[in-house]
C-alpha cells in the first residue's frame, strides 16, 4: 500500500511538473515498426494505449499487455512504461531484438496480436545509466554525442526498460546562465582558460552556448518519454566542471581546505561553502540546471558526489566533520526548496576517503523518506587506500541493507578500461544480498565509459529489471540467439571460451598503460598475476582461429569479434609482459639470457597485431572521432585534435585508441625488443630498455592527427587476415593454414 500511495503521489507530482500523460510517442512507435516490419501501416485501432498507476502494485513500473477483440490494449503505470509495453510486444510477437548500436526487426506478413495476457513489473524502482566526462573515442565518451545519437541511446534505453540516466560531462554552461553579469562564454576557437593538461584539458570543441542546448533538447526528449534524469547539487568543483576564471576573478571565493594535492588548481579547489554565502553561490547553478534542462522532469532527482575524492584534513575526525557539515548544508536546501524530490547520496566518495563506520554514522542522520544512498560500486574488488588495506568497504558495511534506501550498481570500469571484462561471479554473489531486500531500491550501471562490455549491458538491462537473478550464462544464451542469427551456437562457443580471460581485470588497466608505464621491464611482473593469468589466457587464445573462421559482414558480427579478439591480445600481452619482466629481472641478478631476445620480439609482434586489429573498426580511431564531432557541428578550435590526442593518451585514459596503439604501444615494444638483444649479446645487464614515455608522448602530440589515422581498408578480406595473423601469432592455427 505504501508504495501504491507513492506511485499515485508520483504521477500526481507528474502532472504538476508539466508532464503530460501522452501516449502519443507510444502509439507513434509502434506504428514506426509495424511499417517497418510488415511493410503496411497498422490497423486502425489494433493497439490501444492506456496509463493508469493502479496496474503497479509494488510502485514500481509496471505494464500489461492484453489482447482485445482483433486487437491488444498496452496499459503502463505511466508514459515509459506504456512504452516498455509496446517494445515487449514487438520482441514477443515480431520478432524484434534491441541493442544499443542498431535493432533487429524482422520481415513479417503480419503482427499476430491474439492469445496476449501478459503483466510485468518491475523489481527495482530506479534502472539507469550514467555517461561520463571523459574524451578520446565515440563510442565509449557520450560528451562526443550530437542530437541523434542521443536519440538512439535514450529510445534504446526505453526498449530495455531503463527509467534514469544522468549526463555527467560537464557543467555546459551552468555558470554562464547562473552567473551572466560575471561569467562569459569563452570562445571556442581558443583554449579554455585554465585549462589543464591530459583529461584536465577541458577546450572547447563545441561551444558552450551549442553544449547546453544540446543538454536541453536531450533532457526533454527523454522526459517526453519518461525517463527521470538527476540534477546535481552541492560543491559541483570537479575535474570535468571547474570553476571559470572570470569567475574566480570577479568574484575571489575562498575554499575550504584541502590535504592533498587533488584537484588542489585555483580553479579546481572548492569553495569555502561553511560561509553560507559560498553555499548559496553553488546553489544558483543547481536552480539554474532545474529551470534551465529540468523542465519536464516526470520526478525530480537531485544527485551530489558530496565534497568528492578529497581530504580536507590528515585528521580523519576533522575530515568527517567537514565532509557531514557540507553534505548537510546542501540537503538542508535540497530538502527546502524541491520537497518532494528524491535526493541521491553518491557512494564514491564513501569509497575513496570514508571508512565503513563514518558511512553508517552519516546514514543514520539521513532521512529514508527522502535521501537514497546511490552505490554504484557494488562490484568493487578492492580498496585502494594504504589506511583501508584489508578492511572490506562497501555498501554491506555501511548499515543499509535491510535498513536505509540505496542502490546495486556495476561499475565495470575506470576510463582506460574500454573492453570485455564484467565479473560476473562477485557481481551475482553480492546481488544474492539485495535482490529480496526491500530497501535497495535501484539496480544502476555507473561506468566512466559506455558501450565498453555489450554484453554486460545485456546482463544489467536484464538483472535490473527482473525480480529473480538472471545469470550471467541464461543471459548469454539469449545475448546470442538475439544477436547472432544462424551462427548463435558458434558465437557462444567462442564468448564461452573466453569470458574467464575477460574477467580477469578489474576496474583498470589495460596492456597500453602498462606498455608505457614508467618503471623499467624488471618490475613490471607480479607471480600471482603469472599463475593467475595462464590457465584463462592460454584457453582464450586459441579463439582467434576460431575467429577467423566468423563471416563478419554484419554490423554486429563485426564489431563483436573485434571485442572478443582486442580483449584477448589485450590479456595475452599482458601476461607476456609480465612473464619477460619476471626472467629479464632474473637476468640482470645473473641469470641466463637464453630466449629472453626472441621472447621480447615475439610480444613486440602481438603489440603490431593489436594495431591491425584496433584498425579494423571505426570504434578505435581518434582521428575519425574527430570527424564525428565536426560533422555534428563545427570544431572552431583548430587545435583542437591536439587537445583531443592530450586527454585520450594521459596515463589514466590511454587504452585501445588505435593512433596510441601503432605509433606508441608498438614501436615501444619493439624498440625495447632491440634493447633487450644488444644487451644480452653484449652481457651489459644495466642496459636501459625503455624511453621515457611523456617525451614520446608529447613528440606523438605534436605530430597532426590526422598523420597518425588508419589507412588499411575495412574488408571482410583484411578482417580474416588479421585474425589468422593472431592466430599464427599465438601459434593456433586455423582451418586455412
Amino acid at each position: 500500500m505504501k508504495r501504491l500511495a507513492s506511485s499515485l503521489a508520483a504521477a500526481l507530482l507528474s502532472s504538476l511538473c508539466g508532464y503530460a500523460a501522452d501516449v502519443s510517442v507510444a502509439r507513434a512507435e509502434f506504428s514506426k515498426y509495424c511499417q517497418a516490419v510488415t511493410g503496411k501501416a497498422a490497423p486502425p485501432d489494433a493497439v490501444k494505449f492506456e496509463i493508469d498507476p493502479s496496474i503497479s502494485k509494488s510502485g514500481c513500473d509496471a505494464y500489461a499487455i492484453v489482447s482485445q477483440d482483433a486487437g491488444v490494449k498496452i496499459t503502463g503505470s505511466n508514459v515509459r512504461s506504456v512504452l516498455y509495453g509496446v517494445y515487449d510486444l514487438l520482441e514477443r510477437r515480431a520478432g524484434c531484438r534491441w541493442f544499443w548500436d542498431g535493432d533487429i526487426v524482422p520481415k513479417r506478413e503480419a503482427i499476430d496480436l491474439s492469445g496476449l495476457d501478459i503483466h510485468e513489473e518491475a523489481r527495482f524502482e530506479y534502472r539507469g545509466l550514467r555517461y561520463f566526462a571523459h574524451r578520446g573515442l565515440t563510442r565509449f565518451q557520450a560528451e562526443h554525442w550530437g542530437f541523434e545519437d542521443w536519440k538512439k541511446e535514450i529510445d534504446w534505453m526505453l526498449k530495455r526498460r531503463l527509467n534514469v540516466f544522468m549526463l555527467r560531462i560537464g557543467q555546459d554552461d551552468l555558470f554562464q546562465r547562473a552567473f551572466p553579469d560575471v561569467c562569459s562564454y569563452p570562445d571556442p576557437s581558443r583554449p579554455l582558460p585554465g585549462a589543464g593538461e591530459g583529461y584536465d584539458n577541458r577546450s572547447l570543441f563545441w561551444s558552450l552556448q551549442f553544449r547546453g542546448e544540446l543538454r536541453r533538447r536531450i533532457q526533454a526528449y527523454a522526459f517526453e518519454r519518461g525517463l527521470m534524469a538527476p540534477e546535481d547539487f552541492g560543491t559541483m568543483t570537479h575535474w570535468y566542471s571547474r570553476t571559470p576564471e572570470d569567475f574566480l576573478e570577479k568574484k575571489n571565493p575562498p575554499f575550504l581546505p584541502q590535504a592533498t594535492r587533488d584537484y588542489s588548481e585555483k580553479n579546481g579547489l572548492v569553495w569555502d561553502v561553511r560561509d553560507g554565502k559560498w553555499a548559496d553561490e553553488y546553489w544558483k547553478l543547481t536552480r539554474t540546471a532545474v529551470d534551465a534542462y529540468g523542465k519536464g522532469a516526470p520526478r525530480r532527482l537531485l544527485h551530489t558526489i558530496g565534497l568528492g575524492e578529497r581530504r580536507c584534513y590528515t585528521n580523519r575526525q576533522d575530515n568527517f566533520n567537514l565532509k557531514t557539515e557540507v553534505l548537510e548544508k546542501f540537503l538542508s536546501r535540497a530538502h527546502r526548496d524541491y520537497p518532494d524530490a528524491k535526493v541521491l547520496l553518491a557512494g564514491w566518495d564513501f569509497y575513496f576517503t570514508w571508512f565503513p563506520d563514518e558511512v553508517k554514522a552519516l546514514v543514520g542522520r539521513l532521512d529514508p523518506k527522502r535521501d537514497i544512498i546511490w552505490d554504484y560500486e557494488g562490484d568493487a574488488t578492492r580498496d585502494w587506500r594504504k589506511e583501508m588495506q584489508g578492511l572490506d568497504n562497501n555498501f554491506t558495511k555501511w548499515g543499509v541493507v535491510g535498513k536505509f534506501p540505496y542502490t546495486y550498481s556495476i561499475f565495470l570500469a575506470y576510463e582506460s578500461a574500454l573492453d570485455v571484462r564484467a565479473n560476473y561471479p562477485l557481481i551475482e554473489e553480492r546481488q544474492r544480498i539485495v535482490q529480496s531486500d526491500p530497501a535497495c531500491v535501484g539496480y544502476i550501471f555507473w561506468p566512466e565509459s559506455s558501450h565498453t562490455d555489450t554484453l554486460c549491458l545485456r546482463y544489467f538491462t536484464a538483472n535490473a529489471w527482473s525480480k529473480d537473478p538472471v545469470p550471467h550464462e541464461k543471459v548469454l544464451d539469449e545475448f546470442c540467439a538475439s544477436r547472432y542469427g544462424a551462427i548463435a551456437g558458434r558465437m557462444k562457443a567462442i564468448w564461452e571460451k573466453v569470458l574467464p580471460a575477460s574477467m580477469l581485470r578489474d576496474w583498470d588497466a589495460n596492456y597500453g598503460r602498462l606498455a608505457t608505464g614508467r618503471i623499467e621491464l624488471m618490475l613490471q611482473h607480479d607471480d600471482k598475476v603469472i599463475a593467475a593469468w595462464q590457465s584463462p589466457v592460454e584457453a582464450a587464445q586459441t579463439a582467434f582461429a576460431d575467429l577467423a573462421e566468423i563471416p563478419c559482414a554484419g554490423e554486429f558480427l563485426r564489431r563483436d569479434t573485434i571485442d572478443i579478439a582486442r580483449m584477448v591480445l589485450d590479456r595475452l600481452i599482458t601476461l607476456r609482459l609480465h612473464e619477460l619482466g619476471r626472467d629479464v629481472a632474473a637476468w640482470r641478478n645473473g641469470g641466463q639470457g637464453d630466449g629472453l631476445a626472441l621472447r621480447a620480439k615475439r610480444l613486440a609482434a602481438l603489440c603490431g597485431r593489436m594495431a591491425d586489429l584496433l584498425e579494423l573498426h571505426t570504434d578505435y580511431s581518434l582521428w575519425e572521432s574527430y570527424l564525428r564531432l565536426d560533422a555534428v557541428e563545427k570544431v572552431r578550435n583548430p587545435d583542437f585534435p591536439k587537445t583531443l590526442f592530450d586527454n585520450a593518451s594521459c596515463s589514466y585514459c590511454r587504452s585501445h585508441q588505435y593512433e596510441l596503439a601503432r605509433h606508441w604501444y608498438a614501436p615501444r615494444m619493439a624498440k625495447m625488443a632491440d634493447r633487450l638483444a644488444k644487451a644480452v649479446a653484449g652481457g651489459d645487464r644495466k642496459a636501459v630498455l625503455f624511453d621515457d614515455p611523456e617525451a614520446e608522448r608529447r613528440a606523438l602530440m605534436e605530430r597532426p592527427l590526422e598523420s597518425l589515422k588508419p589507412v588499411q581498408p575495412r574488408t571482410e578480406e583484411r578482417h580474416r587476415a588479421v585474425m589468422r595473423a593472431c592466430a599464427l601469432e599465438t601459434g593456433k592455427k586455423t582451418s586455412e593454414e
